[in-house]
């Protein structure tokens, strides 16, 4: 099960850094990569998380979730 996650406010490789790391400690989360271009994060899942793990946790990494698919 994967998730893509748009964000913004991502300008260099070390917020997608920072990004992937919050990501990464979200219990279920499996792995994250972060698209820089794209703005965009794809999450695989171990089991289902809900949206908002995702944006809590990306805001107080200092960015902002625009749409979870």
């Amino acid at each position: 099960m994967t998730k893509k996650i748009f964000i913004e406010g991502m300008t260099c490789g070390h917020c997608a850094g920072h990004v992937e790391e919050a990501l990464k400690g979200i219990c279920g989360v499996k792995s994250a990569k972060v698209d820089l271009a794209g703005k965009v994060a794809t999450v695989e899942l171990a089991h289902p998380v809900d949206d908002e793990k995702f944006k809590a946790a990306i805001s107080d990494a200092g960015y902002e979730v625009t749409r979870v698919e």
